[in-house]
């Protein structure tokens, strides 16, 4: 708050008068000039919070999308293949090892920080131009998210006669198994210390080895439409994810 002052010695002529106002006038206009120095400042800090906590989530977000890259090939790999067994079930030359591996890894890409950034209002002091530029990569990201859970959900519905506890696999042993998957990638903070293999023996394991002989033929039918369909979904997704990783690229310039 400013506080203004009445002379203390008393006015008696207009130069007394218009010097005094002056004086006033240049004590307001610096104590203004100060407040506004001192808040400006403040709302560049806040800018350069903003700005960090959307660098660093940014830069979580890429390990995450190459990690998941990864995993949506080997999961595209799995569908295909998949497709080879039931064709071969169709005509009775099941290989001892076949088995139907359809549970995908997808990481969700985050935003916690673009939320706080504007519920805290600093986005206000962050530049317009560079702001519109985060925007554009964090609705790609949802998008991506949004597609992805769609995408596991539709899959996993395709082959829900598939989801059910085997003998040699109990839901409790199912949940050591996810447990363990997670805490690898806990561990590791980035899956590319595990292998390919190491990834698709976790997708296998989770996905149980039921009896593909006990399937019946609309039931192969249902099978093979949503593993063709997730194939479908894999490509559409890997396309998402390129344009993602080139808004990354853009916004590292």
């Amino acid at each position: 708050m400013l506080d203004v002052h009445a002379p203390h010695q008393t006015v008696h002529t207009r130069k007394d008068f218009i010097v005094h106002i002056a004086a006033i006038t240049i004590g307001l206009l610096i104590a203004l000039g100060l407040e506004a120095t001192v808040e400006w400042f403040h709302h560049k800090h806040q800018a350069q919070q903003a700005l960090e906590l959307l660098k660093q989530e940014i830069d979580r977000n890429r390990i995450v999308l190459k990690n998941d890259m990864r995993s949506g090939d080997i999961g595209e790999r799995h569908h295909r293949a998949a497709l080879a067994v039931l064709h071969r079930l169709r005509l009775g030359t099941l290989r001892p090892d076949d088995r139907l591996i359809f549970v995908r890894k997808f990481d969700l890409l985050g935003s916690t920080a673009w939320k706080v950034v504007h519920e805290s209002g600093a986005a206000a002091y962050v530049p317009y131009e560079l702001m519109a530029r985060y925007g554009e990569i964090y609705e790609a990201q949802q998008r991506i998210n949004d597609s992805a859970m769609s995408v596991y959900a539709q899959l996993q519905g395709a082959t829900s006669v598939l989801n059910t506890d085997a003998e040699d696999q109990s839901r409790e042993e199912e949940d050591r198994i996810q447990r363990e998957a997670e805490d690898t990638d806990v561990h590791l903070n980035s899956m590319d210390s595990r292998s390919d293999a190491a990834e698709s023996e976790t997708d296998a394991r989770l996905s149980v080895n039921p009896d593909l002989r006990q399937l019946t033929p609309p039931q192969i039918d249902r099978l093979e439409q949503g593993f063709q369909q997730a194939i479908t979904d894999d490509r559409r997704l890997h396309r998402l994810y390129i344009n993602l990783d080139a808004n990354y690229a853009s916004l590292a310039k």
